[in-house]
């Protein structure tokens, strides 16, 4: 059997990374941040961006850690949560495949203001603060693509902030099963299914209210034939009754 020179080495590698960029900017063309990029352009974004794999429960960042990258979710979910000065932790979002977390520190160079844990095994598209700047300057379209997302932030906050001040606990949480609806369902033979695995204490986290009320008012749903829980997913079965619900 021959021997392998360095220069076959040298080109073997560089197929791969070939292969490697290819794959990147096919993901990357399905994140709403980089949809509208032409093929040159995301072919420059997939060549800084690095993936990383987090175990579920491990931490990508902490509340107030030094914002040196962005993620997106390739695969699997992360928490995006609050902890306040009790100790207490309020889950502000989940983030699934496609979905992207921790730009906002990238523009503003302050400490991260919430912190992110992999949900369950999750393999994320890292890009660093340096790489993002630079793509966001020589590229406007991404620049605009960010500002749209920020807005969308702020507006799930003011509607966040609706919830916990003027609903009630069941409202809550059936408006925190609308929004995971739209966000992370695919439908199945009984109607939409969350896809994530949630705790009763993960949705309570996410609605506002303590687990064992989270508990009851899911209990009342499913007795109500309004939705099933079938191994920590979550089947949406009426939504038009569910939402209905809202008192606000």
């Amino acid at each position: 059997m021959g021997r392998v020179s360095n220069s076959d080495y040298s080109q073997l590698h560089q197929a791969d990374d070939s292969v490697a960029e290819r794959s990147m900017a096919e993901f990357l063309r399905q994140v709403e941040l980089f949809s509208d990029l032409s093929d040159e352009e995301l072919a420059r974004v997939a060549a800084i961006a690095q993936e990383r794999i987090y175990k579920k429960g491990n931490h990508i960042f902490f509340e107030g850690d030094p914002g040196g990258a962005m993620f997106i979710v390739k695969d699997g979910a992360v928490r995006i949560y609050r902890l306040s000065a009790g100790g207490r932790e309020k889950t502000l979002a989940m983030v699934s495949r496609g979905d992207c977390f921790g730009e906002m520190s990238l523009l503003d160079a302050f400490p991260r203001s919430a912190g992110a844990q992999a949900l369950e095994d999750a393999r994320l598209i890292m890009i660093s603060r340096e790489h993002f700047l630079d793509i966001m300057a020589s590229i406007p379209k991404i620049a605009l693509k960010v500002i749209r997302v920020l807005t969308a932030r702020l507006r799930e906050a003011d509607q966040q902030i609706e919830y916990l001040s003027f609903g009630d606990a069941r409202s809550r949480i059936v408006s925190t099963l609308l929004d995971l609806l739209r966000k992370h369902s695919r439908p199945g033979p009984y109607g939409y299914t969350i896809d994530l695995k949630l705790t009763h204490q993960e949705l309570a986290n996410l609605s506002g209210v303590t687990r064992e009320t989270a508990s009851r008012i899911l209990a009342e749903l499913e007795s109500d034939g309004l939705i099933q829980i079938h191994e920590k997913n979550i089947i949406i079965i009426d939504e038009k009754s569910l939402r209905s619900l809202l008192s606000f």
